[in-house]
């Protein structure tokens, strides 16, 4: 999790200096070193590599198995939040790839099947199930995972959520797949709505009880109630973000 959000992080910078700042010979120092941290995740020799499970149909870190605690990178080996880390590592590619075009021949197919993993968009792949994360009838993702909860599945980070889909409609356009960048738009159009209404709230919801409304933000949305907290803590910059 934390090294998709730096790799995305230093991506971002090496794009402002590239394209904002129009230094285009000091953008490529970072973008090698950009490409060497990378390639340490897209070969697989990070310190708790990927696996494929059969269960579930996924990519999984193997951190669970190696220390045996099933929240170790935040439950990663058991589903949870995996649009949320994959969407740092796929934005990340996407600007690397506008950058410098020809290294997608040797990582377009890793970073797809990221995509595949999180957001996979039919039900006919034998490896993947369709939409893992996204619920097209709430309208957002869930990020519970395959973790038990008496209050059903849940969802923390909107932000992370609406920045999965913003990294795969960057990632289609990059490599010129037009389904994949069409539905990152639907995907990101589709929560627009939802935040509003389940997320974000303005006074007036009519969704969410009265009482409730002056927190201003769920926290946690549940399938079978909103709590102002996070997973984090209970401090209102957690909760606010």
């Amino acid at each position: 999790y934390f090294n998709g959000k730096a790799l995305s992080k230093f991506a971002t910078l090496v794009y402002t200096v590239h394209v904002l700042c129009n230094q285009p010979n000091t953008a490529r120092i970072g973008l090698g070193q950009l490409k060497v941290a990378f390639a340490k995740f897209s070969t697989n020799q990070q310190l708790h590599p990927l696996v494929y499970d059969r269960a579930w149909g996924g990519l999984v870190s193997t951190s669970a198995y190696d220390n045996g605690n099933p929240i170790s990178d935040f439950g990663n080996t058991f589903y949870n939040d995996h649009h949320f880390h994959w969407g740092y590592f796929i934005h990340a590619a996407a600007i690397i790839g506008h950058l410098d075009p020809h290294w997608l021949l040797l990582n377009k197919d890793w970073v797809n099947t990221l995509v595949r993993d999180a957001a996979n968009p039919t039900a006919s792949d034998p490896y993947f199930p369709f939409s893992r994360m996204f619920d097209w009838f709430h309208g957002h993702s869930w990020a519970k995972g395959l973790f038990e909860s008496a209050d059903g599945k849940d969802e923390e980070s909107s932000s992370e959520d609406a920045f999965f889909a913003y990294a795969m409609k960057l990632w289609g356009s990059v490599i010129g797949d037009e389904s994949m960048e069409a539905r990152g738009n639907l995907m990101l159009a589709i929560m627009k709505r939802t935040f509003r209404d389940y997320f974000l709230l303005e006074r007036g919801n009519r969704n969410q009880p009265p009482l409730f409304l002056d927190n201003m933000v769920t926290g946690i949305l549940f399938e079978n109630k909103v709590d102002a907290t996070t997973y984090f803590g209970n401090n209102l910059e957690y909760i606010h973000g």
